[in-house]
């Protein structure tokens, strides 16, 4: 029987937010536990193996052997403990590393099981042998045999486990179905074990994948299950199999707000009986009310795993009353595969006794179509993209106190290698938000911050990417909603919530962009799912996948100069609030077009693109190769770069700067608007819609931040 000080330690650690039980071996033959000691930068593992041979545990970054931080150990036949630091150079046994960095504090056998519980500091120091504990994503090797003797011979007693090494528990484990997880891929959580108070809204979509389209974005729309405010306190994903799981790309919830003087259940409950539709690849207006819905909720991507917030904090929900959410799923289906049926649903525990704080989520990054900012020459090694949320916009959202980050989300497709949240206070960088060095498609994770993040107005954001399109045959990639195209993205949760707040991206609208890369104005063509060119007329008509590959000539001038553009050139800010506002009288000195019908005007300095009456045509690649003029300083002459903004294709026109330093402007135009929609479509929104000019505040010479290492001066 455990003495008091026992059940108080027991306690403690069971309630560690930093104690993580996993079952690595889906047979449940290979048990690991771990604990972050943060006081003295060293990770405690505990291993349970059922095996009365050898045990080996490793770190790598990729998954493989090669390069891997291992340690082999077990109790030999004489009952004496062995234990050795080890490196592998690649599928051959580890050899002893020179360095012996990790400890041995006990090793058992009993039973036909070995347990081993050993540590090792965060940074060892020993640059060629061990792999540095960061917050980047690891890949936890592990492996059994049946004797002590002969390391070599696993079997299949082997496997690989990825996970941030040094977050916090997403799932409290008095949640789980099981004490220890026994499915890698996915943790269950057992209903029964939740609070008495905590509820699940569950939304959820049956649909048939449409035939020869391999990108399908659909939204269906669901009710609140209460008109009494609840706190949202965490998410999970639901696939009935790993079939359903292999085509679906992402899942995003938004909060839907009904026009001024409608009542959200007229508004928004013929939606909610429908199956719903494409989001925002059809021609506009959408039978839907989707462009209500922009405050975000929640984003799900493909290896995410179900997550909770902290006590403190939770995502509101009815707290006036009826409310209504819009459910985004990604479908992926690049070989075009027909007449697949595909399930999927997202799961919201909510609880009645309130939280401290409402959070809040906004997406950071790069706007990503109808846009030539996310543009990554071919056979590319480490090519960066960067999205700005300018101090403008900061300004804007968020209130004087500032608000407070608590978790994020880094997304960008099958050719991301690392992504980072940077943050600035003027010129100075601040540690970075969140980060991942080693970035993987196939595992993107909501992520409990270590340490809260405090963001006041006038701070910017910054999202940046890194690319490595070595294995795409080629070719270069640019912006777009299809996995094979890219997208340099993160979502912030924050606390204190600023309603209908939920994007902050920016793209580049120089006139020294558009110049060098040949591209004056480009718009989004629903047909063909593709961003097209508009202008210069030569152009006209070509998607810009094809300029890009086809037109462009790739030499080491372009490619460096294209770098330096995207990083250093002014971009301009997009930070609307999703909730709509009463329209403005038509004849009225500034009339604001709806940004779902508004089309885009011709360029100011280029000859008018075709009229929307005209049919488009999409000519075979032109066959000239181009090389970009080169040009001077970014920095020179920036108060003229930021007269001379170029509309982009972002349906909407281009307001006129007339200052070197953060500007506003609400979007006006005298355009005819379209025809009505018919009589079954919403009537269109009216938002107030911001767009920032801004400096891009990356260091081009100066110091940068850099992680903190421990071995500063000792390797």
């Amino acid at each position: 029987m455990m003495n008091s000080q026992e059940h108080q330690d027991d306690f403690e650690l069971n309630s560690n937010p930093y104690r993580h039980r996993e079952m690595l071996d889906p047979r449940g033959r290979y048990q690991l536990e771990w604990v972050v000691d943060w006081i003295d930068k060293r990770v405690i593992f505990n291993v349970t193996a059922a095996t009365s041979g050898y045990v080996g545990f490793g770190l790598s970054r990729k998954g493989k052997m090669g390069g891997a931080d291992i340690v082999i150990g077990g109790v030999d036949s004489r009952g004496k403990p062995y234990f050795s630091d080890r490196y592998a150079i690649g599928n051959q046994l580890p050899a002893i590393d020179d360095s012996q960095d990790w400890i041995l504090h006990e090793a058992l056998e009993e039973d036909n099981q070995t347990f081993l519980s050993f540590s090792r500091p965060f940074d060892t120091c020993d640059e060629d042998q061990d792999l540095p504990i960061t917050d980047d994503l690891l890949t936890l090797i592990w492996a059994y045999g049946e004797k002590d003797d002969d390391i070599l011979y696993h079997f299949q007693n082997r496997g690989a486990y990825q996970t941030y090494l040094l977050d916090p528990e997403l799932v409290p484990n008095s949640f789980r179905k099981a004490e220890v997880n026994t499915n890698p891929i996915e943790i269950e959580i057992d209903a029964a074990k939740l609070p008495s108070d905590v509820r699940v809204f569950r939304m959820d979509r049956n649909i048939t994948l449409p035939e020869n389209q391999d990108t399908l974005y659909w939204c269906s729309f669901h009710k609140s299950p209460t008109i009494t405010k609840r706190h949202i306190t965490g998410f999970g994903i639901k696939f009935p199999s790993e079939r359903d799981r292999a085509f679906v790309h992402h899942a995003v919830l938004y909060r839907c707000f009904a026009p001024p003087g409608n009542n959200p259940d007229d508004f928004f409950q013929n939606a909610v009986n429908s199956e719903g539709s494409e989001c925002y690849l059809l021609s506009q207006p959408n039978p839907l009310p989707t462009t209500y819905c922009r405050e975000l909720v929640h984003v799900w991507g493909v290896g995410g795993k179900p997550f909770f917030f902290p006590e403190h904090v939770g995502i509101p929900m009815s707290e006036n009353g009826s409310e209504y959410f819009m459910f985004q799923i990604h479908y992926d289906n690049p070989e075009s595969l027909s007449g697949r049926r595909v399930a999927v649903a997202m799961e919201a525990y909510y609880t009645n006794s309130l939280r401290e704080n409402d959070v809040g989520a906004i997406f950071i990054g790069a706007l990503s179509h109808a846009s030539t900012t996310v543009m990554i020459p071919p056979s590319s090694l480490a090519h960066q993209i960067v999205g700005h949320c300018a101090e403008g916009c900061t300004r804007k959202m968020f209130p004087l106190g500032g608000v407070s980050i608590v978790a994020a989300f880094l997304h960008s497709h099958i050719s991301g290698r690392g992504l980072r949240v940077l943050h600035f206070r003027g010129e100075k960088e601040l540690p970075w938000v969140n980060a991942d060095d080693n970035y993987n498609f196939g595992f993107q994770q909501t992520r409990i911050l270590n340490e809260e993040r405090k963001v006041i107005p006038g701070d910017t954001l910054m999202t940046r990417c890194v690319y490595e399109t070595t294995n795409r045959n080629g070719s270069a990639i640019v912006g777009g909603y299809p996995t094979r195209s890219e997208m340099c993205l993160a979502a912030v949760y924050y606390y204190n919530r600023v309603p209908g707040y939920g994007d902050c991206r920016s793209e580049i609208r120089t006139q020294r962009y558009a110049d060098f890369i040949g591209v004056d104005n480009t718009t989004f063509v629903p047909e063909i799912r593709q961003t097209v060119i508009t202008a210069p007329e030569k152009y006209a008509g070509l998607p810009v996948e094809t300029f890009a590959n086809e037109v462009i000539d790739w030499d080491l001038g372009t490619r460096d100069e294209i770098q330096r553009l995207q990083l250093y050139q002014p971009q301009t800010s997009i930070c609307g609030n999703g909730i709509p506002r009463a329209a403005p009288v038509l004849g009225s000195p500034s009339v604001a077009i709806p940004i779902s019908v508004a089309k885009p005007g011709p360029p100011r300095f280029f000859p008018k693109a075709p009229t929307t009456s005209k049919t488009i045509v999409f000519p075979r690649p032109v066959q000239n190769i181009i090389t970009p003029k080169p040009i001077i300083n970014v920095l020179e002459g920036v108060e003229g770069i930021l007269n001379n903004f170029l509309g982009t294709g972002n349906n909407q026109p281009m307001p006129s700067f007339t200052t070197s330093t953060t500007t506003s402007t609400t979007t006006t135009t005298t355009t005819t608007p379209p025809p009505p929609p018919a009589p079954v479509s919403p009537p269109q929104p009216v938002f107030e819609m911001e767009n920032i000019a801004h400096i891009s505040v990356l260091p081009r010479d100066g110091p940068r931040y850099q992680r903190k290492s421990s071995c500063e001066g000792r390797r």
